[in-house]
């Protein structure tokens, strides 16, 4: 058994949504961050970043990281087709998308929700957040412009977890007024990943609604 430790709108999502497609057995235990839930003795224990996600292995060692849970589940349970093998030639594009998400666009987006982290000046944060709206609308462009050429998919026809990460990412829209309505192709993976029942059912549990423009 596998236990997600997760909490509503976090990054936790996307490896929920890649626990849900891959038909692993597991359990959910809530980490109220809108209450301070991460930050508590119990959760320090667990993960002693704060940070959400983390989880359980069924040996009792815990991971945390948003794309190690959803890399480490794709390979565990390759029929899900979450990830490609090993030694498919999609491997390298895969990690290449899956971490560039992860590493570049998300962090980039923290920056706009966390200016304080950046500057203890509060004169700064507006420019920080400035900046920051920047930098993500240049990174959605260019997934936009691979999706166009590729997609509808980043691994073109095949789904895959990186294309879970990317639907999260692309909800959190204060940091990108009207991303949808801005890059069509980039909604257009947003539908569709939607659109799987696996996805839904962890997105409604979520309170994400359906992709809109």
């Amino acid at each position: 058994m596998y236990t997600l430790y997760w909490s509503h709108n976090s990054a936790s999502i996307a490896a929920h949504y890649c626990l849900e497609e891959s038909g692993a057995p597991y359990e959910l235990v809530l980490i109220d961050m809108e209450k301070g839930a991460h930050k508590q003795a119990d959760y320090l224990r667990i993960n002693p970043a704060a940070k959400l996600p983390a989880m359980k292995l069924p040996d009792g060692s815990i991971i945390s990281e948003c794309a190690a849970i959803s890399l480490l589940i794709a390979d565990r349970f390759p029929k899900s087709g979450l990830a490609p093998a090993i030694d498919d030639p999609e491997r390298g594009p895969f990690l290449m998308w899956l971490y560039h998400l992860n590493n570049t666009l998300q962090p980039a987006m923290l920056r706009y929700y966390y200016p304080d982290r950046i500057t203890a000046d509060p004169k700064g944060v507006g420019a920080i957040q400035e900046k920051a709206k920047e930098e993500i609308a240049a990174l959605w462009a260019r997934v936009d412009a691979h999706l166009g050429k590729n997609g509808p998919f980043l691994l073109g026809a095949k789904f895959s977890a990186a294309d879970a990460l990317c639907y999260m990412l692309s909800t959190w829209q204060d940091c990108c007024p009207d991303t949808y309505r801005r890059f069509p192709n980039v909604r257009r993976l947003a539908e569709q990943v939607r659109a799987r029942p696996a996805i839904a059912r962890v997105a409604e549990m979520n309170h994400v609604g359906p992709v809109a423009a």
